[in-house]
């Protein structure tokens, strides 16, 4: 395992005072000066955020009914009524009349809280009566509610965009894919996401013996550099081998590009439907970004030993929020032991 280096003078000053971010069953210790952006969320629904009170969830509620009717001539709202809980509402619908031939029912759930709004959406699984799925429906929207951004729950759930929902299932799909902003380090960012259950349609044998070769981190970086031969860009190298992040056994790629742009990465390769070893976990860090454009700033605001001595800082914090099915001890912030 890699030997962590120091901070330099600057980055000890920039983790002098530091927070906890949390974002799906996750959480990691960040400078104080720093913030957590969101992409794309499944805990096991889509959900949005949606800002300007009831007025904008119904301009939003309207406007997919619209377009649920004019992406398909044959789709049916069956329901747009009154949703689960108070302040909610529900439509239920087929997107065409294969999907209803199929029993491809669809739900998207607007709840309001004050002047904040979630849109849940989700579809009827496979197996599933449509009592069921409207039950699991309700069940989520009841488990939800707002949370503020510096608040970190210590109950089990998923923390999303303003939002807690309880669960201490693990047994549906949960994605997560959020970046770190350094206002400190204007040039570097850093991104990271989880998929607990991709590859669950593949044969565990398969996915042993096949697809865990073909998704390591280094068996990918050898293929290209085969497949590429003399074409595969120039890059030096700091570290590249296997690499521990709190329990989870994966592997690093920290180079830099020819224009001086740091490209760090880090992969697990888990379990399907594992909670604690999610099938898919990636984390990134680039420098010289501008614009959201990798290599666009004129340079690098961190010499190479500071890169890798603020990525291992970072990784360190990386754990569960709270304890899972599965993972050891030390690997989660609550309950403190």
């Amino acid at each position: 395992m890699p030997v962590p280096i120091d901070l330099s003078p600057r980055l000890q000053a920039l983790f002098k005072k530091t927070k906890l971010v949390c974002f799906g069953r996750y959480a990691l210790e960040i400078p104080v000066d720093a913030e957590l952006t969101w992409g794309e969320i499944w805990f096991p629904s889509d959900i949005t955020a949606i800002d300007g009170g009831w007025e904008a969830a119904q301009r939003e509620l309207d406007h997919d009914l619209a377009s649920i009717r004019k992406q398909n001539p044959t789709s049916e709202v069956v329901y747009n009524e009154e949703g689960p809980v108070k302040e909610s509402r529900q439509i239920r619908y087929y997107e065409s009349k294969h999907s209803k031939q199929y029993a491809l029912l669809r739900f998207r759930t607007y709840i309001s809280k004050g002047d904040l709004n979630f849109l849940l959406r989700g579809s009827l699984p496979h197996g599933m009566t449509e009592q069921e799925g409207i039950d699991r429906q309700a069940a989520r929207a009841k488990s939800l509610r707002l949370r503020v951004p510096d608040e970190i729950p210590s109950e089990p759930g998923y923390c999303i965009p303003y939002g807690f929902m309880t669960d201490a299932s693990y047994s549906d799909q949960e994605m997560v894919n959020v970046g770190i902003h350094l206002f400190g380090l204007p040039d570097v960012t850093l991104s990271i996401s989880s998929n607990k259950n991709a590859y669950a349609d593949l044969e565990p044998d398969d996915f042993e013996n096949r697809a865990r070769r073909e998704l390591s981190l280094l068996n990918r970086i050898k293929q290209a550099q085969a497949d590429q031969g003399p074409h595969y860009p120039k890059r030096t190298v700091l570290r590249e081998g296997k690499r521990d992040v709190n329990h989870w056994h994966g592997e690093e790629s920290l180079i830099v590009r020819a224009d001086g742009t740091h490209d760090f990465e880090w992969a697990l390769v888990g379990t399907p439907k594992d909670v604690a070893n999610p099938s898919e976990f990636n984390v990134t860090m680039f420098t010289k970004v501008e614009h959201n454009i990798i290599g666009a700033a004129e340079s690098s605001s961190l010499s190479d030993e500071e890169a890798v001595a603020l990525w291992d800082k970072l990784l360190s914090g990386l754990k569960f929020r709270v304890r899972v099915p599965g993972a050891p001890r030390d690997s989660y912030y609550y309950p403190k032991e």
